[in-house]
């Protein structure tokens, strides 16, 4: 009786180690995922971002204020694939991390919008618009990084 109690007790101990090790690592692996598509979202914003400077310099070939600007704009935005990969952050991220990816996007579409107004790159308009994108981004890389531990 002895016998089958301390095999019962030795079965369930490996049992209960195999179980716990098991969440760990997937636990580690959805951190490792987390943690790529954050770089990948933030890369995104950043490609954005100097899209849209570009942009307000008038770079880009089109002269601002015409449709071919306006359309030159709205490719530029929608090409780095930030859209695709803040529906990614919906599905895997924390609530805190969704919100904060969805306030930094939004301030790159109001400099969107507002370039597409004609405000230019030189202009105190555009100088609030690129703080307040600093900000927005600052955060979510603050939430992004509690959320990954690191310090």
């Amino acid at each position: 009786m002895s016998t089958l109690l301390g095999a019962g007790i030795g079965v369930g101990a490996t049992l209960l180690a195999d179980r716990i090790r098991w969440r760990r690592e997937r636990e580690d692996r959805e951190t490792v995922a987390r943690r790529q598509l954050y770089a990948e979202y933030t890369a995104a914003l950043s490609r954005v971002r100097t899209a849209l400077h570009e942009s307000a310099q008038g770079t880009g070939g089109a002269a601002p204020g015409t449709d071919e600007h306006a359309r030159e704009v709205r490719e530029r935005f929608l090409a780095p694939g930030a859209y695709e990969i803040r529906h990614q952050l919906a599905i895997t991220a924390p609530a805190d991390v969704v919100e904060a990816a969805r306030s930094a996007f939004l301030a790159l579409r109001t400099t969107r919008d507002r370039v597409l107004e004609g405000v230019t790159a030189d202009s105190a308009a555009y100088a609030e618009l690129e703080a307040d994108t600093d900000a927005a981004i600052a955060e979510l890389r603050r939430v992004m990084r509690r959320d990954l531990g690191v310090e």
